[in-house]
């Protein structure tokens, strides 16, 4: 996947919304409910019978289970694995009669279409996006709370009502700050949603849900890159080559734990910061680090699944395309290649950077067509080794 399909399967959820009006009026400003469009497929995420589906996965999902309540009348039942999908419905039966919402915590890759809108968001954002799904019957609420990170929530099967705070997002830390607590709904809007709408709400914007008929509808997290976090990522880059930075704090490994050599401590962290605001004015070297953090994340992504059928002879007229879920990036130092991609990484001589740039940027090619200073031999093994790692497939 590149950054124009990424877009695109963005723009077609989006949709009347255009992608540009989503990133420079909507994204971690305000809530935005886009109703659904008939004419609107890339929507529907969990194909034609969402329910059955889930059921489908009774051996991935059932022992996972979690859920919440408005006000607990009883204690929910024990998530457990289950034989077939008839066992799981009436798991998810006794978790509903007792006005419990059942979560599924990850349905990122349940349909190829849900695993690619995700990943299109991962490139696009720059922090991995994941997907929780939530079933409910009616009168089902939830606490009143806030989440840590942006949601794009699609309504798949019935209807739900959301009250949303109208006060600022408070755009939270992904960690819990001391003393904070959620605050009170006051002041909202009431945003009515049925099967295809889509409603996205800013991380820290304070609002609860109630089920005004069986609903299903899946919240895809994400988290797009902070100014705090590009400031972590300097000063991860810069730790790289600056030995200091990796010593124990104050040298006395224990001196924390006791409350000593906080003056030291000072004095190295500040030490550190002025290092690290030299640096940051030297051309290059924040574009370096946002490199180096995005590489990072790459390669703590899942591994792209790897071919499990023989691979049929390579020749230079063989054409080859990305997988679905293949992003990638073409890190050249002074003396290797790093070509990161999810979960991985292919270590190569830097004279082919040209050709993984190619290679990383067309969805589509023939051996033949990779350009650089190398023969067919060396374009060949370049190819062999990302079809056997998963970034590239057979056209």
């Amino acid at each position: 996947m590149i950054l124009a399909q990424a877009r695109h399967l963005l723009a077609e959820v989006l949709h009347p919304l255009s992608y540009e009006q989503f990133f420079q009026e909507v994204v971690s400003r305000r809530p935005l409910l886009l109703p659904a469009d008939t004419a609107l497929p890339a929507r529907h995420l969990l194909g034609p019978d969402p329910k059955a589906l889930l059921l489908s996965h009774f051996a991935q999902y059932a022992a996972t289970l979690t859920c919440h309540i408005r006000q607990m009348q009883a204690p929910p039942p024990k998530p457990r694995a289950v034989p077939d999908a008839a066992a799981f419905a009436a798991l998810l039966t006794e978790y509903h009669a007792n006005d419990y919402t059942v979560r599924f915590p990850d349905v990122t890759n349940v349909t190829p279409e849900l695993a690619a809108l995700n990943r299109a968001l991962t490139l696009l954002f720059g922090n991995p996006a994941s997907t929780v799904l939530f079933w409910s019957l009616t009168g089902a609420e939830a606490p009143v709370h806030d989440d840590e990170v942006d949601v794009i929530a699609i309504q798949l099967v019935g209807t739900k009502r959301w009250f949303i705070s109208d006060e600022p997002p408070k755009l939270p830390n992904k960690w819990k700050a001391l003393g904070a607590s959620v605050p009170p709904l006051g002041a909202h809007s009431v945003y009515d949603v049925k099967p295809g709408d889509l409603l996205y709400l800013p991380r820290g914007c304070t609002h609860t849900v109630q089920s005004t008929g069986e609903s299903l509808h899946i919240s895809i997290g994400f988290v797009p890159v902070t100014i705090r976090e590009a400031i972590s990522s300097a000063l991860d880059y810069m730790a790289d080559f600056e030995k200091p930075l990796r010593a124990n704090l104050t040298g006395r490994a224990d001196a924390l734990s006791h409350g000593q050599l906080l003056d030291v401590a000072g004095a190295q962290m500040r030490a550190g910061l002025e290092r690290l605001l030299q640096l940051c004015q030297q051309p290059g070297f924040v574009e370096a680090a946002l490199a180096h953090r995005q590489a990072r994340m790459l390669l703590e992504l899942p591994k792209l699944p790897k071919p499990t059928a023989a691979m049929p002879p390579l020749s230079r007229d063989s054409l080859v395309q990305h997988t679905p879920l293949a992003i990638g990036q073409v890190n050249v130092l002074a003396h290797i290649l790093d070509f990161r991609f999810p979960g991985d990484q292919l270590l190569v001589h830097p004279a082919v950077a040209d050709s993984m740039e190619f290679i990383r940027q067309t969805p589509q090619f023939a051996v033949k067509d990779i350009p650089g200073p190398i023969g067919d031999d060396v374009r060949l093994v370049l190819v062999e080794k990302l079809l056997h790692s998963g970034f590239l497939q057979l056209g």
